[in-house]
C-alpha cells in the first residue's frame, strides 16, 4: 500500500493504507454499484450522481475508509464536517497511527469521550497539524472551514512530500470547492474531494 499513507508513514511512522495490493475490501459504494451480470459503473450512492464532480472522490474516501458513509442511505454529500471529523479524516489518511492514550498528557480540555477523535486531535497536535486556543480548546465541534482544513493538511503533508521532492499548497486545492470564502464551512464532499486530490498528488510524487 502506498499513497498519502506511505508519504507520510515515512516522515512519522505511519502504517500504508490507501491503496492495497489486493482487492479493496467491500464497501457500500461496491457493493451498490455492482450490476447483475457484470454491468456498468452507476451512481456511487443513492444521493451522489453518476456524474456529480466529486464521485470519484467520495467513492474512494467510502472504500478506503478515509471517510466512510454515514448510513446505508447515502453520502450526504453536503453534510458540513467539523473540526473533529476533519482531524478523523486526515488522521486515516495518514494510515490511523496508534496513540497510546494513557500516556500521552491530556492538553485540551474539550476532547470529549470518542477515542477515534481524541486520538486523531492528539496525532495531528503531535504533528503540528493542529493547534488549541489560549483556553487549551481545539473546538472539534465547531464547523470545518476551509482555512483551517487546508492548514491542517498542508501542516501534515508537506514535510512529507519534502521528503519526495515535492511541495503542495493545499489552500490552492480546498479553497475552489466552495465559492462563499476561505471562512465557509467545508462540507463531505469538499473534504473528500480535497484528501482525494492530495493522496492523487503525493502518489504521482512517488512515481
Amino acid at each position: 500500500m502506498v499513497g498519502a499513507a506511505a508519504a507520510v508513514g515515512g516522515a512519522v511512522g505511519a502504517g500504508a493504507l490507501l491503496r492495497a495490493g489486493g482487492p479493496a475490501a467491500p464497501s457500500a459504494a461496491s457493493s451498490r454499484d455492482a450490476a447483475p451480470g457484470g454491468g456498468g459503473v452507476t451512481a456511487p450512492f443513492a444521493d451522489v450522481a453518476a456524474d456529480d464532480p466529486g464521485a470519484e472522490a467520495m467513492r474512494w474516501a467510502d472504500e478506503t475508509g478515509v471517510q466512510p458513509t454515514l448510513s446505508p442511505a447515502g453520502y450526504c454529500p453536503q453534510e458540513e464536517v467539523t473540526r473533529g471529523d476533519a482531524a478523523v479524516a486526515l488522521h486515516r489518511l495518514a494510515g490511523a497511527p496508534a496513540v497510546d492514550l494513557r500516556s500521552v498528557p491530556v492538553l485540551f480540555t474539550d476532547l470529549g469521550a470518542d477515542p477515534a477523535r481524541i486520538t486523531a486531535v492528539l496525532w495531528l497536535h503531535g504533528r503540528g497539524a493542529l493547534w488549541g486556543d489560549a483556553e487549551l480548546r481545539v473546538r472539534p465541534d465547531e464547523p470545518a472551514t476551509q482555512d483551517c482544513t487546508a492548514m491542517m493538511l498542508t501542516a501534515l503533508l508537506r514535510p512529507a512530500l519534502a521528503g519526495v521532492g515535492a511541495t503542495w499548497d493545499a489552500s490552492t486545492e480546498v479553497a475552489p470547492l466552495r465559492s462563499e470564502g476561505p471562512g465557509s464551512a467545508v462540507t463531505r464532499a469538499d473534504l473528500a474531494v480535497s484528501l482525494h486530490r492530495a493522496n492523487s498528488i503525493i502518489t504521482d510524487a512517488l512515481g
